[in-house]
């Protein structure tokens, strides 16, 4: 009899393991929370937009093999994405105020970062032993001079990475950001949402189950044997299991083991996961063609309220997005749905020079997605921490050989945060499985 396999999220990574687990001839059920597949890949396509617009993951950063392979397995085609990181600075600076101050190839850390960013990457190469990136930053730029240094970290590790200052491992960051000089990017056209319709398809293909809106509560175990209760009060048996669910759901105790397991949450509180607010705004037209370069994507950096927005590469699309952390965000999520939207709509009149009565007038549709707020998922993507290799040790163990952890928290690769790191914690898993049955 073939051996039987719950795998708890049916995002890239669960859907991974499904698909390379029933394919060796394990018996899979695989449980989805929600109302479809994908978890953090939430490809939209109705809600006022005339295109599919991405919710959550939108590109692909490099030369990623399973992303891509994927992509090329299921016939999607991939959009390369040319872009051009700009800085909208304050308004209160003579020298730029009223334009997009911009920057070349050659002239990035100057334009965008800021004259001393290659001090800083200089300094974090040389580091030796990892501390917080806060704690770097004041033993090596602190005082007035390096103000603007640290306020173009603090803002760049919490908008990009999700990072949390005190938390953030320096020497992770280091790696990140030295490594990202120069890669392609693409874009999924149709959405990322193909790749995981095509993953589900395979899954099923190949005789796996897989039931969505069936959140589990409680996961029973001992050794080869599982059982698993639904918040309907389904139970589910298997001998082996597989818990992806995002690391935002674990830390909240969204899921109850039985017997406990003290040493899991003291991982999952070990490693970092940051949150962040996605917005997508369409508008009737693209009314900032004057500042983007044809056939590139445009990102925006500012002081606005709503920092970071980036444009479509294709000149008659008319979508804007926004991208909101750390600080700003907690202040935005104070706000009622009303004021949010307006507070969108304020600052991207304002880094445009636009009427505001006109953006307004623009407006086709609108979506304000805030995924600490998701509630199976409760954040965006994961950061590394000081102290979170010793934490996936624990979490990257086989509690009694019988339940087993995987997702993007859990990748230790050159590409964290992404749907890459998702797909190959899936993997990675799913060959532990085969290589111990």
């Amino acid at each position: 009899m073939a051996r039987s396999i719950i795998i708890i999220g049916a995002g890239a990574a669960g859907l991974q393991a499904g698909r390379r687990l029933s394919a060796a001839g394990f018996r899979v059920i695989l449980l989805e929370a929600a109302a479809e597949p994908g978890g953090r890949i939430f490809s939209l396509t109705s809600k006022g937009f005339p295109a599919t617009v991405e919710g959550g993951a939108e590109f692909i950063h490099g030369e990623l093999p399973l992303s891509l392979g994927l992509m090329k397995e299921a016939g999607i085609v991939l959009q390369p994405v040319k872009s051009e990181m700009v800085r909208r600075p304050g308004a209160g600076d003579p020298a730029v105020a009223g334009s997009l101050a911009g920057s070349d190839a050659d002239g990035e850390e100057e334009g965008v970062m800021g004259p001393d960013w290659g001090a800083l990457m200089q300094e974090m190469a040389g580091l030796t032993e990892d501390l917080p990136i806060a704690e770097f930053l004041a033993a090596h730029f602190g005082g007035e001079r390096y103000g603007q240094l640290r306020e173009s970290v603090r803002r760049f590790a919490e908008g990009y990475d999700l990072a949390d200052m005190d938390r953030a491992s320096t020497i992770a960051l280091y790696k990140e950001w030295s490594g990202e000089d120069g890669q392609e990017e693409w874009r999924p056209v149709g959405g990322y949402r193909g790749m995981i319709d095509f993953l589900a398809a395979e899954c099923r293909r190949e005789g796996a189950e897989l039931y969505c809106s069936t959140p589990v509560s409680e996961v029973w175990w001992e050794k080869g044997r599982i059982a698993v209760t639904t918040d309907r009060g389904q139970v589910f048996v298997a001998d082996t299991i597989i818990v992806s669910i995002s690391l935002g759901v674990l830390a909240a105790g969204g899921l109850r083991f039985v017997p406990v397991l003290p040493e899991l949450d003291r991982a999952v509180k070990q490693l970092g996961f940051g949150s962040v607010i996605k917005i997508l705004l369409e508008f009737k037209r693209a009314f900032w063609l004057d500042e983007k370069p044809e056939g590139r994507t445009l990102f925006v950096l500012s002081d606005q309220a709503v920092p970071t927005w980036w444009t479509q590469t294709d000149e008659e699309n008319c979508l804007l997005t926004g991208w909101l952390a750390g600080d700003r965000m907690r202040r935005f999520q104070q706000l009622d749905e009303a004021a949010r939207l307006e507070s969108c709509l304020q600052s991207v009149a304002a880094i445009f020079s636009q009427d505001l009565e006109g953006v307004r007038g623009e407006l086709v549709a609108s979506m304000i997605l805030d995924w600490s707020e998701e509630p199976f998922v409760r954040g965006g993507y994961s950061f590394e921490t000081v102290g979170a290799a010793r934490a996936r040790t624990v979490l990257g163990q086989a509690f009694g050989g019988t339940l087993y952890f995987c997702g993007e928290a859990l990748y230790e690769g050159a590409a964290p945060g992404t749907v890459e790191a998702a797909l190959q914690s899936g993997w990675d898993v799913a060959e532990k499985i085969i290589a111990q049955s």
